[in-house]
């Protein structure tokens, strides 16, 4: 009668403390996704309060409340006057009563070359998802060389809103940018190494 190696196999695959083996199973990287479309949310809010804004192009300002928000393109009351700006032409956006703190806030990069940046850099979710959850303070340069420094709040694909300051007392003062409009995304921290999930769990 063939010898049963059964128990064999088992004794080979344990541990010399006496611990069964586990196959060592490589854990995939979490992919950092998009927050949900909380600028979509974000522009909606303002619509139904009408909140005095004022939004950036390429040409300058635009001082006007939303009167409907679009996928592609904004309806704005611009002087008591519906104007359709495609947002595509936007640099960012933020609320009047912030005008104070973002024209304090706001730097310029001289070495960006305005006349003929037309399309911005394609940004790292990662770097987005990272420095928003590790609160790494982050400098953003535009299109128009205008440079903000903050912390994240949220982001999607298609926008961030960064917080550049108090606003007096009363508040957070913050600015959407438009993602096609960033040129340069600097991290001013490194970035804390995570530990494996399973060293975390031992620690507990």
């Amino acid at each position: 009668m063939s010898e049963d190696t059964t128990k064999g196999q088992v004794d080979s695959a344990k541990k010399p403390d006496g611990k069964t083996s586990a196959a060592k199973v490589k854990q995939k990287p979490r992919k950092p996704k998009p927050m949900p479309d909380v600028a979509r949310m974000y522009i909606e809010h303002q619509t139904r309060d009408q909140t005095p804004m004022v939004f950036v192009t390429r040409d300058g300002e635009l001082r006007a409340t939303v009167v409907q928000g679009g996928m592609y393109e904004h309806v704005l009351n611009v002087d008591g006057e519906p104007t359709t700006v495609k947002k595509v032409t936007l640099e960012y956006h933020y609320k009047q009563i912030d005008a104070d703190t973002v024209a304090e806030k706001v730097a310029h990069d001289p070495s960006v070359d305005t006349e003929n940046v037309r399309v911005g850099r394609r940004l790292s979710d990662k770097d987005l998802w990272v420095s928003r959850k590790q609160y790494i303070p982050v400098r953003f340069t535009m299109r128009v060389a205008a440079q903000f420094t903050g912390l994240i709040e949220w982001f999607t694909p298609y926008a961030i809103k960064l917080n550049i300051g108090l606003r007096g007392e009363d508040g957070t003062a913050s600015v959407i940018l438009h993602r096609h409009a960033i040129v340069r995304l600097e991290l001013l921290a490194e970035p804390k190494e995570e530990q494996p999930s399973d060293q975390k769990s031992q620690k507990g």
